[in-house]
């Protein structure tokens, strides 16, 4: 019998952890589910918010990819002005949670806006909010593909008397090809899966994520919440199917770094597009920034900070300060496990059957909608006494949203660990190092700034995510992105704006400062 190593060890116990997490909640969904498909399955209203979910995703991830494609290939092929700037703005709302964007919205086109006065509420403001939230994602996977493109091939069929719709059709869209199938996939995966855009502005107009709460919280119909969770999850587990089918074929060849020759009409509708673009996305945020400092809006336009006292909340700053110790307790969490476990399986003696498993079980929290995971937590655990009270409900809350994101942490460290020469161990096993200082000494060392981009991401999810996380927070354990809706849900427009910038700057303040030491770290 082989001797159990302590990374064998290590990776079963994170298996046992991600298990607990995924099977022990499908368990229990399925349970439910079983018992609700006579009955809930066929109704037509659910049936149209199937229709609803899928027609909004395909028509905000078409949507994004265009403005995505028409953003990234500018920024890649024209002289931008203000480039930096640029780059910076279209990111901004990846800092915030998706309720943010959707208050923008209403303040600068609401029925008392801004710039328009429109119906908002409904399939438009869906559309408009998803397409915020999704647009930032889909420009940053096209242009990673197009940072693939050798311009000089370009010039070369210019030169051989390729008109431009040639060479774009034949060149660009061959290698944008995939970030734009990337994009239009995730897209439709942020769209059909998220919670607060339908929460705040679907109005009237029924989409799965609203449904499943409704009934869930709202009619304690958790029969009927598992089978519209089974309906969530067919197109999400199929986009996150056809996405990894892509990436296997993924090819990348050398490529030179060349400019293409000055053209000022190109140029200038390549800037009126960019900022256009990224003006756009940037409003959607500061608006809610200044309609913070507002009084009322639109109708006290006077600056206070009174906002931010939360006075009309029976919590106060509470679900700011729970978010806090949520998202640090997670990004601390889920980085220790996702860098420890890709260590155990590439670069220690870790059974390969257990690392098999391990694999499995951390690529499979992807494709589970946030929905979808926080209903079977809820059904699995919320009646627990160990998850009872504050620090229990808060540990149900680490627990859920550390599953949740294990995925990208994990395929991160994975990553970072496969571009550090093996030999380090070597070397030090021949000199008689123990493996755990090499590890110290040398490994962590060079994996600082992957593990810094862990965290980051760890913590900015924890801090905007809602859908994974509304089906569990008791009343003392609010957190920020549910307080959001919770404040403009009962007239608090303007303190549910200055929840969001909290958030907002929250995020903000982590990623530069990871930001700054990493840029430290690289000038010693």
């Amino acid at each position: 019998m082989k001797t159990l190593t302590p990374s064998t060890v290590l990776v079963a116990v994170l298996v046992l952890f991600l298990g607990a997490g995924v099977l022990v909640p499908a368990q229990k969904l399925g349970e439910a589910l079983w018992g609700g498909m006579s009955a809930a399955c066929w109704t037509p209203y659910y049936g149209r918010a199937f229709l609803n979910t899928l027609m909004i995703g395909t028509a905000v991830a078409a949507a994004a990819t265009l403005l995505g494609f028409i953003a990234a290939y500018a920024l890649a092929m024209a002289r931008i002005r203000g480039r930096a700037v640029v780059k910076a703005l279209y990111l901004t709302p990846l800092f915030a949670p998706s309720v943010m964007p959707a208050i923008g919205l209403i303040y600068l086109v609401g029925s008392n806006g801004l710039i328009l006065q429109t119906e908002l509420y409904g399939p438009a403001g869906l559309f408009w909010g998803g397409l915020i939230f999704a647009l930032p994602h889909a420009i940053l996977q096209i242009s990673l593909s197009l940072e693939t493109l050798d311009k000089r091939l370009l010039i070369a069929a210019e030169s051989l008397g390729a008109g431009y719709w040639r060479r774009l059709r034949t060149i660009v869209f061959t290698y944008a090809a995939k970030g734009m199938t990337n994009a239009f996939l995730i897209a439709f995966i942020l769209t059909v899966t998220d919670f607060g855009v339908p929460k705040l502005l679907g109005g009237s107009f029924p989409v799965l994520a609203t449904e499943i709460y409704y009934e869930a919280i709202g009619s304690q119909n958790f029969a009927a919440a598992a089978v519209l969770s089974l309906w969530l999850l067919l197109p999400a587990v199929l986009a996150f199917w056809c996405s990894s089918r892509l990436k296997q074929r993924n090819t990348v060849g050398n490529v030179a770094v060349f400019d293409l020759h000055a053209n000022p009409l190109r140029d200038l509708v390549a800037n009126l597009c960019v900022w256009g673009i990224v003006l756009a996305l940037a409003a959607s945020i500061g608006i809610v920034i200044y309609g913070s400092f507002i009084t009322f809006w639109p109708y006290v336009p006077e600056l206070t900070l009174e906002n931010f006292l939360f006075r009309s909340s029976t919590y106060g700053l509470r679900p700011w300060v729970n978010s806090l110790v949520l998202s640090f307790s997670v990004a601390v969490l889920g980085t220790a496990a996702a860098f420890a476990g890709a260590y155990a399986c590439l670069r220690a003696s870790a059974a390969p059957s257990v690392v098999r498993l391990y694999r499995a079980a951390a690529s499979f929290p992807l494709c589970v909608p946030g929905t979808v995971l926080g209903l079977g937590f809820a059904l699995a655990y919320s009646g627990l006494s160990l998850f009872s009270g504050f620090v229990g409900s808060m540990m149900l809350l680490v627990f859920n949203t550390t599953i949740h994101l294990y995925t990208v942490p994990h395929l991160t460290a994975v990553n970072v660990l496969s571009q550090i020469d093996r030999r380090y161990e070597s070397v030090g096993r021949s000199l008689g190092v123990p493996g755990f200082q090499t590890l110290l000494r040398v490994v962590l060392p060079l994996s600082r700034s992957g593990i810094a981009e862990i965290f980051t991401y760890l913590f900015a999810s924890a801090m905007t995510t809602i859908s994974a996380v509304v089906f569990l927070y008791k009343p003392a354990s609010i957190v920020a992105a549910v307080a959001v809706i919770d404040l403009i849900d009962s007239g608090f427009i303007s303190e549910g704006a200055a929840m969001s910038t909290l958030i907002f700057a929250s995020v903000l303040a982590v990623r530069l400062l990871t930001l700054r030491l990493m840029h430290a770290e690289k000038t010693l």
